[in-house]
């Protein structure tokens, strides 16, 4: 007969120390027993007593309500990963279990507030993405900026114009050079979520990442999670969403119109307007066929000639400001300022480290961000709406009507 805690869920302990990227050992050695009783542990052979599951706890730093919690119950896939082939499975693991957590969070507050639809164009994407030309891209990132009436001008701010559409995007911190970003899809929430991996990352970089986990939003919804593992399909997958993100923050007609010759000096001065990170308007410029791919090579030698190269090196790195996402947050502060809500309500609802319901939420203090904050930032009342200033879209967040 199985002893312990009875509501103790070995899924719940396997997300918490996988979040923490621990090996199993790791944890063993933590809380005085073996890897194999961890491994017991997790697959719900074993309990643990409530006083090993409170040593638990304060070792991987969870509540302990943690771990007596239900999982989610749906499986995640498939994710699109934007990232190097070197990046090791502890980091996408971290990632992985931010995701259900992020589920969780989005599902609890749907529960007392309207969120917005999304509003994702109706597009004639084939349903074979190995069918998908560059200027089909083109097309579809034309038609998205139309239609969200961005026109051709400038993105002031991407992560915001995506979350107008109802595309709910998160910020995490990931100890990980080579993870950039993700996207999946939850068909239980019917909504599809975009994260970012903001660990080292500059302005510019973190919004092509969003743009092209959007362009994995367009283009993917047909494709499997066999088929986004499958090395050589992942590779133009990748190839797809790159482009359409460069379409996305920069369009073609305008790229031409403003680069009349691709140089280092049109892409210095056009850096901080289109935000738009150098390395990127030069690959704009081969896909464009505006250089060959010699041209191209030279560019990003002369990169390397000024160190340019490298991370946090190009221009302006170093004070353009880092887009934060806004809609989880203010439909948080829409139930704070109903008075029926406290501040720490999430905390008990999903039992997580206030840690990370900071980060899933998007709460960032001035430390962190380097800036204090915007009156765009300030919080929703229930009920009001606010109007975004580029799109022209009134964002709400009523709550709910209870019987």
């Amino acid at each position: 007969m199985v002893k312990g805690v009875v509501t103790f869920s070995g899924e719940k302990l396997t997300e918490a120390r996988l979040a923490k990227g621990l090996y199993k050992n790791a944890l063993a050695d933590r809380i005085g027993v073996t890897a194999m009783q961890i491994t017991r542990y997790e697959s719900n052979q074993d309990r643990p007593t409530p006083e090993k599951l409170a040593s638990i706890a304060k070792a991987l730093e969870f509540p302990y309500d943690f771990f007596t919690r239900k999982v989610w119950p749906e499986p995640l896939g498939p994710i699109f990963w934007r990232s190097q082939v070197a990046e090791t499975k502890t980091a996408r693991d971290m990632t992985e279990q931010r995701m259900r957590w992020l589920c969780e969070l989005f599902w609890t507050l749907e529960e007392e507030l309207e969120f917005p639809g999304a509003d994702i164009p109706d597009l004639d994407v084939p349903d074979d993405f190995r069918q998908i030309t560059p200027s089909m891209i083109e097309g579809f990132a034309e038609r998205v900026r139309r239609e969200w009436r961005l026109k051709d001008l400038p993105i002031r701010d991407v992560v915001l114009s995506v979350e107008n559409a109802g595309i709910p995007v998160v910020m995490l911190d990931i100890p990980s050079e080579k993870q950039d970003g993700f996207f999946f899809t939850s068909p239980l929430l019917n909504r599809g979520f975009i994260g970012v991996n903001v660990h080292n990352v500059t302005a510019a970089r973190a919004r092509f990442d969003v743009a092209h986990e959007l362009g994995h939003l367009i283009l993917h919804k047909y494709v499997s999670s066999a088929q986004e593992r499958d090395p050589h399909l992942h590779k133009l997958l990748e190839q797809q969403a790159h482009r359409f993100a460069g379409a996305f923050l920069f369009p073609k007609d305008r790229f031409f119109e403003e680069i009349a010759v691709p140089t280092l000096d049109y892409f210095h001065a056009l850096k901080k307007r289109w935000g738009m990170s150098i390395a990127a308007m030069i690959s704009r410029s081969f896909d464009l066929g505006m250089i060959d791919k010699d041209s191209k090579s030279q560019l990003f030698i002369s990169m390397s000639r000024r160190k340019w190269r490298g991370q946090n090196r190009e221009p302006f790195d170093s004070t353009m400001e880092l887009e934060r996402p806004r809609m989880l947050r203010r439909g948080v502060e829409a139930l704070m300022d109903s008075g029926e809500y406290s501040a720490d309500f999430l905390e008990h609802l999903l039992s997580l480290p206030t840690s990370e319901i900071n980060q899933l939420v998007g709460i960032f203090g001035v430390g962190e961000t380097g800036r204090s904050p915007r009156e765009s930032d300030s919080p929703l009342k229930p009920g009001a709406r606010a109007m975004d200033l580029e799109t022209g879209k009134l964002i709400s967040f009523p709550t709910r009507n209870r019987a």
